[in-house]
């Protein structure tokens, strides 16, 4: 099955790529969150890989914990958001918090876990993302992000496609295009 999917997707960024981009935002994170303690929320389960690679390089205090929702379901993105995980509000409150994530489409998921660390009073929210997908009409941007990828589904180093492929090096795009311009 994972031959079959690969023979119908080209690689949008290698490995090296990947790793790469990731050294450079750590270089932006670390200038950015100089002397200050922030706690880390990586939303679950994609951006492991991502979180990975990053984590030994960022030099500020930190605290890492995690958030898991999740919008999709049988690969499409659902109107409702699913929380299955969400720090306590003693963890958010009055902290800096940088939201990590793999992937960054339309900013549904993005908007909703910005809106609950605010209301759970937090001092400042800041958001990181390893891929940014370029869609029109956004409702939310990231903060940082490492490398931008064309409207395909796209899967590897941490995303899946029908739950197979995380464990891919590369980022690979399939090329069935899921929306037309």
């Amino acid at each position: 099955m994972m031959d079959d999917l690969i023979a119908d997707s080209r690689v949008i960024y290698t490995n090296e790529d990947i790793i790469k981009s990731i050294a450079s935002l750590a270089v932006k994170l670390n200038h950015y969150y100089l002397g200050k303690e922030v706690v880390l929320l990586p939303v679950m389960t994609g951006v492991i890989p991502f979180i990975g690679n990053l984590l030994p390089q960022l030099s500020f205090n930190l605290i890492v914990s995690y958030i898991h929702v999740s919008r999709y379901q049988n690969n499409l993105g659902q109107d409702q958001i699913k929380e299955i995980y969400f720090p306590k509000v003693e963890y958010i409150s009055n902290k800096n918090i940088l939201v990590l994530d793999d992937i960054h489409d339309e900013g549904n998921t993005l908007n909703f876990i910005h809106k609950k660390l605010k209301n759970q009073e937090a001092k400042e929210v800041k958001s990181a993302v390893l891929f940014n997908k370029k869609i029109k009409n956004k409702i939310a941007e990231p903060d940082f992000k490492c490398l931008d990828v064309p409207d395909y589904y796209v899967y590897g180093f941490g995303l899946d496609f029908n739950g197979i492929g995380r464990n891919i090096p590369h980022l690979y795009a399939h090329e069935k295009k899921i929306r037309q311009d």
